[in-house]
């Protein structure tokens, strides 16, 4: 009725989400049983909420155990010598592998300028309500 309209849905979980990863992260190389638990937390706050972390996020956090992958703290990186070269990161506490392919001219949907349909800033004022 008279209540405030909400700009930026899901805000306070997008914070959330960002502090445990951000925790998740200082905990990698000290605590791993914390980070896999801060990690897991992350993933299933955004799934409760059917939002979704950010791609490059999304890349350095480990799909079975929920670990944040930070290279010879928690995870191996390596280089395979397979057509095409691949990154391999091997999870340190569950041993599950990551490969991505190495491509330089390759862009990510997500960074693609056609992906972004509207932005809205956490100030209130959307790009469309400045264009006008």
């Amino acid at each position: 009725m008279g209540g405030k309209k909400q700009k930026c849905f899901g805000k306070d979980v997008f914070e959330r989400m960002n502090f445990l990863y951000q925790a998740g992260t200082l905990m990698a190389g000290n605590n791993k049983a914390l980070s896999c638990y801060y990690g897991q937390l992350c993933k299933s706050i955004g799934k409760k909420a059917v939002l979704r972390i950010e791609p490059n996020l999304h890349r350095t956090m480990c799909k079975r155990c929920g670990n944040i992958l930070k290279p010879s703290k928690s995870a191996e990186l390596s280089i395979s010598d397979e057509n095409p070269k691949m990154c391999v990161i091997t999870c340190n506490v569950c041993g599950k592998c990551r490969r991505f392919p190495i491509n330089p001219n390759y862009n990510l949907w997500f960074d693609n300028p056609q992906s972004v349909v509207e932005e809205i800033r956490y100030d209130g004022e959307s790009d469309e309500n400045q264009k006008n």
